[in-house]
């Protein structure tokens, strides 16, 4: 997550950075240039004001050409100034250093009518199309007003070059550019090492909140081994085999702690059962195996208040569902019972055929695993047997094939015998009887 988030965040905040700063660039160079179109529109007006009177803005454009020429023609090529074009309110060109004649009405441009309007207005000209001269320019519209009159008489339209402006502007764009990255980025640090620290300090805490989480876990594990001290561990192996299926079946990561958990309280409901009954040395009564089949309903009823998830409550009270619907105490079949169930069911039997306990001796793991395989599809979920045996073959090792499954042969031999027997389950266990689990093995015989 704190990965994510620094990838994610960080990404974030250089858009914004470069979108801020693009902002602030925009907004110092709008300055400057605002700066430097007053700078013009005061030097123009304090140029002309001593040599032009109201009425050369007011007469015929022909009687006061004289008087426009000797006044503005001087201005040209100071403080930058290129062009100037004076307007009437009528749209009627008083003076021009350029093309424009002199004279004429002339399409009223909106520049040069806020102009009129009492507004100094300016806009940059884009260099000429295909010409040498790239430089860019400034137009700024001055408005021109008499004593006489309080709205602007005319305009001055100015024209000036940027060439000693624009270095300066690049400079502050980029010095306002840099400067809010910069701010922004020192900000995240900030920011980062915070949510940093924090989330360390949070894994520190889920670390131990997990660590006590599994604690009081294996705590309730270990009270029910310690009511029969033939099941001592057996848990704890029946957690192990679990983890080993659910990564062979290539299941969810996210199932394996459920698993767990599943593996190491699904026989909690056996607190609740009586000691004469749960350490019984030989066959139990109907009563008293209706009383152990309870087992498992007891458990999740003694789960209920703990913060685990839902799923695995369920899967602890159906771990002793069968595949063929015939288990308890629901009597769910196939898919219908909840994976991990269906996981600890088989981890479960296998240890506890291996295991002595009261009513019986342990089986060889070699016997173990044909009980698996001959539940497999009425007991057993095929495809768990079918993971568990392919487990089993790795572990022992076995390179060589046998010739019967029930057959009795070399012991020198037990790792290839169960490599070839056990390398796939039977498909629906129609062919054998099914395995007992260590309670149905105690059921009274009709």
């Amino acid at each position: 997550m704190l990965q994510r988030f620094t990838v994610v965040s960080l990404i974030a905040t250089v858009l914004l950075g470069i979108l801020f700063g693009e902002i602030a660039a925009r907004i110092a160079t709008d300055y400057a240039l605002r700066r430097q179109a007053h700078a013009f529109a005061t030097y123009v007006s304090e140029f002309a004001a001593p040599r032009l009177v109201p009425k050369d803005f007011l007469s015929p454009a022909e009687n006061a050409r004289a008087q426009f020429e000797f006044t503005l023609r001087s201005l040209i090529g100071r403080a930058n100034i290129i062009h100037i074009t004076v307007w009437n309110r009528n749209g009627e060109v008083l003076y021009s250093d350029g093309g424009t004649q002199v004279g004429t009405a002339q399409p009223v441009s909106s520049p040069i009518q806020r102009a009129l309007d009492g507004t100094l207005t300016w806009r940059f000209v884009s260099p000429n199309d295909g010409g040498t001269d790239t430089r860019r320019r400034m137009e700024v519209f001055v408005p021109v007003v008499v004593s006489a009159d309080t709205r602007p008489v005319a305009v001055y339209h100015v024209v000036s070059d940027l060439a000693d402006l624009e270095p300066t502007l690049i400079r502050i764009t980029w010095a306002m550019r840099a400067s809010v990255v910069f701010g922004v980025l020192l900000l995240y640090l900030a920011l980062f090492t915070i949510v940093r620290q924090a989330s360390r300090d949070l894994e520190g805490q889920q670390g131990a909140l997990r660590q006590a989480f599994i604690g009081i876990i294996r705590s309730l594990a270990n009270a029910v081994d310690a009511r029969d001290k033939y099941t001592a561990d057996h848990q704890s192996h029946v957690a192990a085999h679990c983890e080993a299926i659910i990564h062979e079946m290539g299941l969810d990561s996210t199932i394996v702690a459920e698993v767990q958990v599943v593996a190491l309280l699904h026989d909690i409901g056996k607190i609740g059962i009586r000691d004469e009954i749960l350490l019984k040395n030989g066959k139990l009564s109907p009563e008293e195996w209706e009383a152990m089949r309870r087992h498992p309903i007891m458990g999740y009823e003694i789960l209920a208040p703990v913060p685990i998830p839902e799923s695995a409550k369920l899967a602890i009270r159906h771990s002793h569902e069968r595949w063929d619907g015939t288990g308890y105490p629901d009597g769910l079949a196939g898919d219908e019972i909840p994976i991990a169930a269906r996981v600890v069911f088989v981890a479960d039997a296998y240890e506890a055929m291996i295991t002595d306990r009261l009513y019986r001796r342990a089986m060889s793991p070699l016997r173990a695993i044909e009980e698996l395989q001959r539940g497999a599809g009425t007991q057993f979920d095929p495809e768990v047997v079918g993971a568990f045996l392919r487990i089993m073959r790795r572990q022992t090792g076995a390179m060589r094939t046998i010739r019967s499954a029930h057959r009795r042969a070399d012991h020198r031999d037990l790792a290839a015998r169960i490599a070839e027997k056990f390398s796939a389950p039977s498909p629906n266990g129609q062919s054998h009887e099914p395995a007992d689990t260590p309670q149905e093995s105690r059921l009274p015989k009709s």
